[in-house]
């Protein structure tokens, strides 16, 4: 009795697994036929399950040689909510250094910053019959920086919430992945020194890849 048990237990766990695969390879299969892929369903009208609607990615941001030096990351995490819009959140890092000269011409380390944030965004694809896979994106930034002062060990924070409009071409390279180009304007923008180290204009101009 225990191995016709285990027997059936075995089959039925093989059987979701191919129902599975096959709810996830059916969106792809509208590729053969010329069409794209479906977002949030099968071509039968099954909703697709909620992780495979999910998008990983991100990218990397304020990136600067010399000096100053600027690195920084930006995870996301993105959810097709219906066939024409994306909801999502992130994080941001930025790490940036600059240096200063002595009397005698050597660089010596002067201030350092650590920037780090998130947002939640909105995206969708208002035009798709004219423009496909262009999007009207909003979304809410809130950013922290933190500014030490190398020589003398002095520290000082600031934050800055900035809610930003704008547009995002998205490249699918498949169902759940593509390149994004995005154009932001920074609604909140005040031409303070905070606000310049942190965006350096209104304007914002992302790649990203989810």
């Amino acid at each position: 009795m225990n191995h016709i048990r285990k027997l059936l237990f075995i089959t039925a766990l093989l059987s979701s697994s191919l129902a599975f695969g096959q709810l996830t390879e059916d969106p792809e299969d509208r590729r053969d036929q010329g069409r794209d892929p479906l977002r949030t369903q099968t071509p039968e009208g099954r909703p697709l399950p909620f992780g495979q609607r999910l998008r990983f990615g991100g990218g990397i941001n304020g990136f600067r040689f010399g000096n100053p030096f600027s690195l920084g990351v930006s995870p996301v995490v993105a959810y097709q909510a219906t066939e024409r819009m994306l909801i999502g959140i992130g994080g941001s890092y930025t790490y940036t250094r600059y240096k200063a000269y002595t009397n005698t011409g050597q660089t010596v380390p002067y201030l350092t910053y650590n920037q780090y944030g998130g947002r939640g965004f909105v995206m969708y694809e208002f035009i798709p019959s004219i423009l496909p896979n262009l999007y009207l994106h909003g979304e809410i930034e809130s950013t922290t920086i933190q500014q030490t002062e190398n020589q003398t060990g002095a520290k000082s924070s600031a934050a800055l919430t900035a809610p930003l409009v704008g547009v995002t071409y998205s490249q699918p390279i498949s169902r759940r992945f593509g390149v994004n180009l995005t154009a932001l304007y920074n609604l909140n923008y005040n031409d303070n020194s905070l606000a310049r180290t942190i965006y350096g204009s209104p304007f914002v101009l992302r790649l990203s890849f989810f």
